[in-house]
């Protein structure tokens, strides 16, 4: 069993705001919810990729992201991230993920973990 573990309470609260939105959470499938955890704890891919979004249907338009939006090194590496989480139509190297920074890593691998088809049985939230 896993442990999901989020990066800080603020983490956490944004993964639980946009994720409530949905308007039939068990009709949407763990990809979503990889890329949401990436989202919620990340403010700049939040901010770049929520207008990409449907929150109520947990749908995300990625055919353009990469086009429409600049990126830092880093940050170009969660966008893909993200999409290939949820679609698998942008791949993402293994060089590329030990790049990260510490903080940026560890979002990337939980994010990794969840979109595994495993069950959980526990939720870890830092206190700030």
């Amino acid at each position: 069993m896993n442990h999901i573990d989020f990066l800080s309470s603020d983490h956490y609260n944004e993964f639980k705001r946009l994720a409530q939105r949905l308007t039939d959470p068990g009709s949407t499938g763990r990809e979503y919810f990889a890329a949401l955890y990436v989202i919620a704890g990340n403010e700049h891919i939040r901010e770049c990729l929520l207008p990409y979004m449907d929150l109520e249907s947990g749908k995300i338009r990625t055919s353009t992201i990469i086009d429409d939006n600049t990126f830092d090194k880093r940050e170009f590496v969660l966008a893909k991230l993200v999409i290939h989480l949820y679609n698998s139509k942008e791949w993402v190297l293994p060089t590329e993920l030990i790049a990260l920074p510490e903080e940026d890593y560890k979002l990337a691998m939980q994010a990794i973990t969840l979109c595994r088809n495993e069950q959980f049985d526990g939720v870890t939230i830092p206190n700030d």
